[in-house]
């Protein structure tokens, strides 16, 4: 779910990062689930438009416990992480980090 491209960004207001001398980051793009897409929508406070489910959000807008940056086995009891490749987020994950966007 994750995207690193260099013709992306993030689609949050205000926000710089996929842009040429912006931050890096994480993408994500945006959910197929319509009610999802709408709380996105909602939260990012998009009222122009609707958000496309082409547009990607950086993981600078996600509370740390919605990003998966490991995976997790159990083996023979014990809890075992291995790195992703890419971050990946939640099926539940909101954009709620409205302060401190990166510029």
């Amino acid at each position: 779910m994750a995207k690193e491209r260099t013709d992306s960004h993030c689609f949050a207001p205000g926000c710089r990062t996929g842009y040429p001398n912006g931050p890096r980051a994480s993408l994500f793009t945006a959910p197929k689930d319509d009610d999802l897409r709408k709380k996105w929508e909602r939260n990012l406070q998009i009222k122009d438009k609707g958000f496309s489910i082409s547009w990607t959000v950086c993981e600078h807008h996600f509370e740390p416990h919605f990003i998966l940056r490991d995976y997790v086995h159990v083996i023979n009891r014990n809890e075992v992480r291995f790195p992703r490749g890419k971050p990946s987020f939640t099926p539940d994950a909101e954009p709620t980090v409205l302060s401190g966007w990166p510029s």
